[in-house]
């Protein structure tokens, strides 16, 4: 029995084989006989054309509707048209139409409003073409119009939109902005493009705030459309995971946090956008939607702010909340967290509310979550009492002055200030050494 055993086992294996492999075989024949059989039947060979001739044109449409999901060649066509057409102008759009340097293949994302393209580490954002149109028709520029009548219409617009100072240095800055060809003449499609794009909200925060390094520079434009630097990390860090992992251990979003000298670099940076929102071109401003995720960083740990929808200045706010009805202090709000009191005797919004919660006391909450965690033995206990002081100090608003609340603010931020800078001197700073070769700029 020992001999035969092997031998069995063999041959049943073998003829096993040999019905698997004869498998295809049996089974093309029963397709081809079938085939045949539909075939014969004229009224079933026309439904069978035109189930094949549906699958097709489902197949290409989809192919097309997939390729090319955020109106790509829509987008280009209409801008290299307007800009042979002298209707549009911009430093990308040469690079754009005529060299087709710049592609606008890698779709990011598509809103309501925008289309997303990214090109190396830049950012483009082109209106979606109904969004577009509806721009162009309430445009008030004119062909002929003279420096002096832009001037004047970027005045009333400047006015609006941050209140009735000088803003000379902004208008000036504008002007150059819009001269793209640089011979201190402004064209009409120069005129045109530059006030399509300071329509548009986030363009108007980049520009306002193109000093300020916590922001992205902007990179080139052509007509509505426009680039920027993008970060490398879009958040800092998102708390509000709903994993497995955040319900076991609910501080697993900081483990890929990066080491303390880079999470100190990068909260100099958030010390910095404070200031920076406090006072520009004598104007406030207020972040709305204030969240970590409104916050990343480039690859040097340098922290840029990358969500601007939520940022609108104290100008805007109060007429936004003058004009909203209400019959609570509930009602009266804008964003996530700008709200005042309810008028009962108008039924309108009052303006924002002098006690509102400085953005400094909120960036101590994200300092708590973000700094403090795996931090040296050495600081841990100046920086922790600061941020505490600092997040206590919202606690005490209600008894305290505005004088008073600015005064310590001042004195908590120069304090963290200080010990961070005393860190970074004697930490590894590799991170902060940029390279020789700079980035393609197209400005």
């Amino acid at each position: 029995m020992m001999y035969f055993f092997p031998r069995r086992t063999s041959w049943t294996y073998r003829s096993i084989r040999m019905k698997l492999q004869s498998l295809p075989q049996h089974f093309c024949k029963h397709c081809v006989r079938g085939y045949r059989v539909l075939l014969e039947n004229e009224w079933m060979r026309y439904c069978f054309l035109f189930v094949c001739l549906c699958s097709v044109c489902y197949l290409l449409f989809g192919w097309i509707i997939s390729r090319d999901s955020c109106f790509e060649w829509e987008i280009r066509t209409s801008l290299c048209n307007d800009y042979q057409n002298g209707l549009v102008a911009g430093s990308l759009c040469y690079n754009l139409c005529i060299e087709k340097s710049v592609p606008l293949s890698s779709c990011i994302n598509r809103d309501d409003q925008f289309s997303m393209f990214r090109w190396s580490n830049i950012l483009f954002k082109a209106l979606n073409p109904d969004k577009h149109k509806l721009l162009e028709v309430s445009n008030p520029v004119w062909d002929g119009m003279s420096k002096a009548d832009f001037i004047s219409l970027l005045e009333k617009h400047f006015a609006q939109l941050l209140g009735n100072k000088d803003h000379s240095y902004l208008i000036l800055r504008a002007f150059e902005f819009a001269d793209f060809n640089r011979n201190n003449e402004l064209t009409y499609a120069e005129a045109r493009s530059m006030w399509e794009l300071l329509q548009i909200q986030e363009f108007q925060i980049l520009f306002i705030f193109q000093d300020n390094t916590v922001f992205p520079q902007l990179n080139s434009t052509c007509g509505s459309m426009f680039g920027y630097e993008t970060a490398y990390q879009q958040i800092l860090y998102n708390k509000n995971q709903s994993t497995y992992l955040e319900s076991i251990f609910p501080n697993s979003y900081q483990w890929s946090l990066p080491d303390f000298p880079r999470r100190a670099h990068i909260a100099l940076g958030l010390l910095e956008y404070i200031f920076a929102t406090m006072e520009t071109d004598n104007t406030k401003f207020y972040m709305c939607d204030f969240s970590p995720q409104n916050f990343g960083y480039n690859q040097y740990y340098e922290m840029k702010v990358t969500k601007f929808d939520g940022i609108v200045s104290e100008t805007v706010l109060n007429k936004t909340m003058s004009t909203k009805t209400c019959e609570k202090d509930s009602d009266c709000v804008y964003g996530d967290i700008c709200h005042s009191t309810c008028n009962l005797v108008t039924g309108k919004c009052n303006s924002i509310d002098e006690m509102y919660t400085p953005d400094f006391i909120k960036v101590c909450h994200v300092l708590q979550d973000y700094l403090l965690y795996d931090m040296p033995i050495k600081v841990k206990y100046l920086l922790s009492h600061l941020v505490a002081d600092c997040i206590r100090m919202g606690n005490k608003m209600s008894t305290k002055t505005r004088e008073t609340i600015a005064v310590d603010q001042n004195i908590i931020h120069d304090r963290l200030n200080e010990i961070l800078w005393n860190e970074l001197k004697y930490a590894d700073n590799k991170f902060l050494t940029r390279p020789t070769k700079k980035p393609p700029v197209l400005i």
